[in-house]
């Protein structure tokens, strides 16, 4: 039988050829360098960050942080041990957090100084307004560091705050502040460090009346961290009982893993997406400075999510003839899917605190400013409202469909699943622009949440679970520092 001529093998698909997306390699090549470049960049910003680079309002931002935070770590002690334990994980407190406000008043005031030595001169009445309520400002600051410092028995590193104060002009304060720990003293006298907590302690002290007691943003923090630490809790008894039940099969849905996309599709419409957030992300940034508004901030995150939905359901979902919702894993089966939220919650939140922890106890720094930001302080209510419904209703979406949605059943073609789990926890932890200990936090939280998808076939576990915890983060954090 005449057998049928050998044909020549297929030449290897060239990089630089039109890919699955409509575009050439080239130039998401080309897009992924520019992408890594930027992420780059951002990165080089992180040691001014530590300094509140970012705050325009730096001396009254970190008055109000480690002044609500040493009011918090006052009402914590009030509370009984047990209670203390457990919700400590859940505060932005810890037995450093004198140390952290006093290094913080300190480095706010040194980069403001070296800022100062750098700027330029200029002339004018106004201009010297600015710069006497500046100094102002930061006199405060080191008034609130030396009296923080005096009463916790630090009397020599207090004396040089003093020193320069009374060399700035502040003598009458600075009097006071000596005779505060070593006899009467005049509490009018000490009104350069502010009426907040720092502030009322030494006036009480002065006056020698009882000690004011923590206000009400402090307990509104409590009550949000006690809600919190519950919700972690009844997520611990689904986990322990799934556990004792032998991990029975929890598929809520019937997402196709590995994808039904190949890889390279994959990270090209990734690689599109991020560029196209970051760039819009970026031109909301210039507007709300040079604008001076916070209006692009209640919205941002739903601009930015565009072109990742838009390039999904076009290139990933559509040609496989797929709804944009079968990408997220809809229709989902309801009680699982509960329970799954529920338990994947509890072990986000406790791996990731204990890693968190772990790497502080190691000598990790977890700078302030990577935890709050001067929006989540001085925004008008309104405005706070929507930015935190748009990051939980689109900024969360988007990243979990990203990173769980397209990454993970993207990698899972050339990965097993712990190997690809790994990698997308990786990836996520590394975009996130956040200290170290933060970042093996959500190295953690990407880990759980691929593995969750793996187990369930749907997102809406992992969305819901990471828009819970942010839920609970923000109003937190809304609560204490508002």
């Amino acid at each position: 039988m005449p057998t049928e001529p050998e044909l020549p093998p297929s030449p290897a698909p060239s990089p630089f050829s039109r890919g699955p997306t409509g575009m050439s390699g080239a130039v998401t090549a080309g897009l992924a360098i520019t992408l890594l470049g930027l992420l780059f960049f951002e990165s080089l910003f992180v040691p001014v960050r530590s300094l509140a680079a970012d705050f325009g309002r730096a001396p009254e931002s970190v008055a109000r942080v480690f002044e609500r935070r040493l009011e918090l770590a006052a009402a914590l002690d009030t509370l009984p041990g047990w209670e203390q334990a457990i919700l400590l994980p859940f505060l932005p407190v810890d037995h450093h957090t004198v140390d952290d406000a006093a290094r913080a008043f300190r480095d706010v005031v040194v980069y403001a100084r070296n800022l100062e030595a750098n700027a330029a001169g200029s002339d004018g009445a106004e201009s010297e307004d600015l710069r006497a309520k500046r100094e102002l400002e930061l006199d405060g600051l080191r008034a609130r560091r030396a009296l923080l410092l005096a009463a916790h028995g630090r009397l020599e590193e207090a004396q040089g705050d003093l020193d320069e104060l009374k060399q700035a002009g502040h003598a009458d304060f600075v009097a006071a502040a000596r005779a505060l720990y070593v006899g009467r003293a005049d509490p009018d006298h000490l009104a350069l460090a502010g009426d907040g907590w720092i502030g009322r302690i030494a006036s009480a002290r002065a006056r020698e009346v009882v000690a004011p007691a923590p206000g009400v943003e402090v307990h509104r923090a409590l009550t949000w961290a006690r809600a919190f630490a519950s919700a972690v809790a009844l997520g611990l008894l689904v986990l322990l009982v799934w556990l004792g039940r032998n991990r029975p099969d929890i598929g809520a849905a019937s997402i196709a893993i590995p994808s039904l996309w190949t890889p390279q599709t994959g990270f090209a419409v990734l690689v599109r997406a991020g560029f196209a957030a970051i760039v819009i992300l970026k031109a909301f940034q210039v507007a709300r400075v040079f604008g001076h508004t916070d209006f692009p901030a209640m919205f941002e995150a739903a601009v930015a999510s565009l072109p990742l939905f838009w390039l999904v359901r076009r290139h990933l979902a559509r040609p496989h003839r797929l709804e944009f919702m079968d990408v997220f894993g809809f229709p989902a089966v309801g009680s699982t899917t509960a329970l799954a939220t529920l338990g994947l919650f509890a072990l986000v939140n406790i791996g990731g605190r204990a890693i968190a922890t772990a790497a502080t106890s190691m000598g990790a720094i977890e700078p302030w400013t990577y935890q709050v930001d001067e929006f989540l302080i001085w925004s008008s209510d309104a405005a706070f409202a929507f930015a935190a419904l748009d990051g939980l209703l689109f900024g969360v979406v988007a990243v979990e469909l990203g990173f769980r949605g397209v990454l993970f059943p993207s990698l899972r073609h050339v990965h097993g699943p712990i190997h690809a789990a790994l990698l997308t926890g990786m990836l996520y932890s590394a975009v996130q622009f956040a200290s170290l200990p933060t970042m093996l936090a959500l190295a953690w939280t990407g880990f759980a949440g691929a593995m969750a998808l793996e187990r369930t076939r749907s997102l809406i576990p992992t969305i819901l679970c990471v828009a819970l915890s942010s839920l609970f983060e923000i109003g937190l954090l809304g609560a204490l520092y508002r």
